[in-house]
Formats: C-alpha cells, sequence, structure tokens
C-alpha cells in the first residue's frame, strides 16, 4: 500500500482532500486538493517517479533479493 504524506489546506490547515489528478508537463502531475472545512481550493505540481528508479524499490532490488537456486 502506497502511503503519501498528508496535505494541509493552506488557508485554515485543515488536511484537504484529492478532488482530481490532471497530467501536466511531462514527467508531472497537477493535483486540485478541496478543503472540507473552509472550501478552499489549491493545485500542486507533482514530480512523477519512475517506481522502477524510486529509492524504495532500488533498495528492495538491492537488498536480500535473491534469484531462484
Amino acid at each position: 500500500m502506497f502511503h503519501h504524506p498528508r496535505t494541509l489546506c493552506p488557508t485554515c490547515r485543515t488536511e484537504a482532500v484529492l478532488a482530481r489528478i490532471t497530467p501536466g508537463h511531462f514527467g508531472f502531475d497537477i493535483r486540485t486538493f478541496e478543503c472540507p472545512a473552509c472550501k478552499d481550493v489549491h493545485q500542486l505540481v507533482a514530480d512523477l517517479v519512475d517506481p522502477m528508479k524510486s529509492p524504495r524499490t532500488t533498495g528492495w532490488l538491492h537488498g536480500q533479493l535473491q534469484p531462484p537456486r
């Protein structure tokens, strides 16, 4: 299960809800968040990471993973 950090509303600091993801320029997404408390809407640009090049996957691949014997 993928865990992402919470996104707080910049206006009232309540946890915002991800409303939609829109493709941006190559390698980026635009994520739109809505605040359930104050109804503020804000957007963040997210850098997309190739899952095979992420630090977590790289660590797993270079860990105790061994070919069958």
